[in-house]
């Protein structure tokens, strides 16, 4: 798609300017430069896609920054900062640029923002499609992944189903890891991002799909957007339920699926995703320690308030031949439905994990796993419930 698309350049020096045509001509051969002095005179002729403005030395980036979001709405403006500036990080987040980054230090993260750019003009597209033809949007699904027990295979299932909804369909998927002590889903699909979910703190009040884009990294297989944990726990003390809140309710309105790994300990986090989410995906292994923690986890569920009924789904997890529980002994303890049952592939999945490669690795895999199999049946499942819903 980018090849198709219009990317100016607003910068008052030429060698600057030049640099930055060095480093996206290739993914953006339509590609233009003008001054800042130029913009009135020329945004609405050039009608861009993308804007990369750097800021002028007058300091009149802000009132630059006004005037192409008011003249071309659809417009996507990535503006260049001088110097790090929190203050001025948020005004220009308000103003209306879908990034900001200060020079010189973060120019070779110039790259990802153009990515998620790019896909943030594809979801308009979509939208505009949807509208069209009738479609209703801006309900989408939170589902959260929850177990109070360790080691069940949570953030696996996690992450392969969110690549598997992104990669097998045109929805629009976001993947949030609110295990922010430690981490775990940017292993499992090998990316890197410095923001999170803190870094929202800032625009917070005004949260839209720009901001949310800002800090979510791109995982390279699906192309899904993923929001990484901070992986520190000085920043997970800062994070409120505020965040969370304003987060998911933000997200289903712009992605078809939200999904949200937690963590297995019960943190207000924790209890303000369960409160939002429409479903609740309890991982266990087939054994009594897992049926055992179930039963805690309903009745500490019941202390704290949370409603499972009619959103709480079982996913039985690493089911083996040898395995001596089986669906229906679980269903004698619980009145639960189960969404799935996930047969055991330990060579395949800890492979991959210990390579740092995503389970996904494609659209058609020569060779699937049996654990991928049944993601996959999930993941159809999934969508065709939505489908449903849609059409309703």
């Amino acid at each position: 798609m980018s090849d198709k698309i219009k990317l100016l350049i607003v910068d008052e020096d030429e060698g600057h300017a030049q640099e930055i045509i060095g480093r996206v001509a290739n993914t953006f051969p339509q590609h233009m430069h003008i001054t800042p002095s130029e913009v009135r005179r020329e945004i609405a002729r050039l009608e861009p896609n993308i804007v990369i403005l750097q800021e002028p030395s007058d300091d009149s980036g802000l009132q630059l920054l006004h005037y192409i979001s008011n003249e071309l709405s659809n417009t996507l403006t990535v503006f260049l900062a001088n110097h790090r500036d929190p203050v001025k990080a948020r005004d220009v987040n308000r103003a209306g640029a879908f990034d900001v980054l200060f020079m010189p230090d973060e120019i070779t993260a110039l790259g990802d923002v153009l990515t998620r750019v790019v896909k943030a003009l594809e979801v308009q597209q979509k939208v505009k499609a949807e509208a069209a033809g009738g479609f209703t949007w801006g309900r989408g699904q939170v589902t959260t992944f929850y177990s109070g027990k360790g080691g069940c295979g949570r953030s696996t299932v996690a992450a392969a189903l969110a690549q598997t909804l992104q990669i097998d369909s045109n929805s629009s998927v976001l993947l949030v890891d609110l295990n922010l002590q430690y981490g775990g889903v940017e292993t499992y699909l090998n990316v890197k991002h410095e923001r999170s979910i803190f870094d929202l703190t800032p625009v917070l009040k005004e949260l839209n799909d720009n901001h949310i884009r800002n800090v979510t990294a791109i995982e390279s297989v699906s192309q899904m957007e993923v929001l990484i944990s901070p992986c520190d726990a000085e920043i997970a003390e800062q994070v409120t339920e505020e965040h969370v809140q304003r987060l998911l309710r933000t997200a289903r309105l712009y992605y078809d699926y939200i999904l949200v790994d937690l963590p297995t300990e019960m943190t207000t986090l924790s209890y303000a995703a369960l409160e939002e989410a429409d479903r609740i995906f309890y991982i266990m292994t087939p054994d009594s320690p897992s049926i055992r923690t179930f039963g805690q986890v309903l009745q500490l569920f019941d202390k704290i308030g949370v409603d499972p009924t009619g959103r709480l789904e079982l996913i039985l997890n690493r089911i083996r031949k040898s395995t001596e529980l089986r669906e229906k002994d679980i269903q004698q303890h619980f009145d639960y439905p189960i969404a799935a049952n996930l047969r055991e592939d330990e060579r395949y999945v800890q492979q991959s994990i210990n390579r740092g490669i995503p389970l996904r690795t494609g659209q058609k895999e020569k060779k699937n796993s049996i654990f991928l199999k049944d993601i996959k049946k999930m993941a159809d499942s999934m969508l065709g419930q939505q489908s449903k819903r849609s059409v309703s």
